[in-house]
């Protein structure tokens, strides 16, 4: 089919993901000969990496990136990034029983950090650098994977990527006693970085945690006009290059006939086609609701077992909390990437255990919540970010919907427990200094995304629900693409860039799973 309703591709969904795919895709065709439509059911796009103002604050959605300057190079975006000039991360461990404090201060830099841990440890200093130097080197081995290598490629990973390789299965807690490090305050501060993924050290892939350590701490950085402005420069570049979008839609339907992608059908019932479709939003309702699981089935059985079964990561709640101009957060010590109050130990398995059963697990003797300062990096009036995780969807949805001031209660109710805590614990005497608060629950989420289950992370990284193992990039449907990598910006621009790699005979990335200028 030809005409104004024929495209080349058809992006579905305008997050970070789809902008990047969109913009790949622009960047390496003649969008008059082959052009390119972005639909995104929201009035803007971004998705989760967006500012919003309230009340004459600007809050952002999203905490920090890594330097992703190469990606940023490739795709045309200049932006200004502001890095965070403190501690990478400052952790509070809190004893419930006694009030009583001990504060761990991370600083920025692989070297740095590592040889603060080591002075601060010096009975575990041997096992800290061996822990270290070998993250580290696993970490650059990334560089040299495929993703959908051939035998010889194959053979290729199994002698440059062995450490990958030996430790793929496994999760972070096992990966992390192979070290032998006693010390349980250095045991605390690896086990936040797992728990970064939203998973506790005892479930997530070992790889993902020590990818997220190694990058954000070559530097932690935000745009300096907030995270809205990020979105808009992609979508800006995007549409320069004569990139379509359509705003406020929605996709009903992924069509398909005889295994091969025609197009998608909107919400009001219109049909516009392309031989090529990304879908970026959540995989159970692209797959099952948009395509259909039966499609699916009678083309690979397995990749539809793997949909039924593709987990996906929790939910969260989210503080935005603007203050007067009175508090001296710099004296706070809060110019700082990350500031976690937990309670540790196994506070985040417990948590996690709760939020399995469907149920909040959050209570005064347990606890464990991040939080950021934005204000202090990128200027502006004075706020906070508290970002909590994980929560349980439970019925916040069904009370959003049926009984908006119990809802309005309910989330006021657990914004003054996490409230209390700061205060109580990081920052003295906050509540005289609060101007506005804004609270977002897994509701929200799951309104805004469109996900079933409030994910803010996308499919979670167990160890047989990531890398090799996860729902793969390129469906059994011919055209159809699902690019997903790995949770945060970095992940996403890359997503799109990889799913624009594979229709194009590995033109951008050589195949590779990590894009090298």
């Amino acid at each position: 089919m030809t005409g104004k309703n024929k495209y080349g591709l058809i992006v579905v969904g305008g997050g970070i993901t789809g902008l990047s795919s969109a913009l790949t895709w622009a960047l390496n065709h003649d969008v008059k000969e082959e052009p390119v439509l972005l639909i995104e059911k929201e009035p803007k796009t971004g998705g989760y990496v967006t500012s919003y103002e309230r009340e004459g604050f600007l809050f952002d959605t999203c905490q920090m990136i890594p330097n992703i300057s190469d990606i940023l190079s490739y795709l045309g975006i200049e932006i200004e990034l502001k890095k965070f000039k403190g501690y990478y991360m400052r952790i509070f461990l809190v004893n419930p029983e006694t009030d009583e404090i001990k504060v761990l201060e991370l600083p920025s830099g692989v070297d740095t950090f590592k040889k603060q841990l080591m002075a601060l440890y010096p009975n575990n200093a041997a096992e800290i650098e061996k822990f270290l130097d070998y993250s580290r080197e696993m970490y650059l081995e990334l560089f040299d994977l495929k993703l959908e290598p051939t035998a010889k490629e194959i053979m290729k990973t199994l002698k440059n990527c062995p450490k990958i390789v030996a430790n793929s299965s496994k999760t972070f807690k096992k990966y992390f006693e192979k070290f032998n490090i006693t010390e349980p305050d250095v045991e605390e501060i690896f086990n936040v970085f797992a728990e970064f993924s939203a998973l506790p050290a005892e479930q997530v892939a070992a790889i993902v945690p020590i990818s997220a350590m190694n990058s954000l701490l070559d530097g932690a950085f935000r745009p300096k006009d907030g995270f809205v402005e990020f979105s808009k420069k992609i979508e800006k570049k995007y549409q320069d290059l004569g990139g379509e979008l359509l705003l406020k839609t929605e996709v009903e339907k992924i069509l398909v006939d005889d295994g091969e992608v025609e197009g998608v059908q909107l919400k009001d019932g219109e049909k516009l086609y392309s031989d090529y479709i990304i879908t970026t939003v959540d995989p159970m309702v692209a797959m099952k609701s948009m395509v259909g699981l039966d499609k699916i089935r009678a083309l690979d059985k397995k990749f539809a077992k793997k949909v039924e079964e593709v987990k996906m990561s929790t939910s969260s709640m989210n503080l935005s909390i603007g203050l007067d101009d009175e508090i001296d957060l710099d004296a706070l010590g809060m110019d700082c990437g990350y500031n976690v109050i937990t309670t540790g130990g196994d506070t985040y398995d417990r948590l996690f255990d709760a939020y399995e059963e469907g149920e909040i697990g959050f209570t005064d003797k347990r606890f464990h919540l991040g939080v950021v300062c934005p204000s202090l990096t990128t200027g502006g009036k004075p706020n906070l970010t508290v970002r909590i995780s994980p929560m349980a969807l439970a019925d916040w949805l069904e009370l959003r919907k049926n009984d908006p001031e119990k809802y309005k209660e309910r989330k006021q109710n657990w914004a003054d427990f996490f409230i209390d805590k700061i205060e109580k614990y990081l920052i003295p005497d906050l509540r005289k200094h609060i101007k506005v608060v804004d609270i977002s629950t897994p509701a929200t989420y799951a309104r805004y995304s469109g996900s079933p289950t409030g994910s803010v992370y996308d499919m979670a990284p167990y160890p047989d629900n990531f890398g090799r193992t996860r729902l793969k990039m390129r469906t059994p449907i011919k055209g159809l693409f699902q690019p997903k990598f790995v949770h945060g910006v970095f992940g996403c621009l890359l997503a799109g860039m990889q799913a624009n790699d594979m229709i194009l005979d590995r033109k951008i990335m050589d195949g590779n799973a990590r894009y090298k200028p």
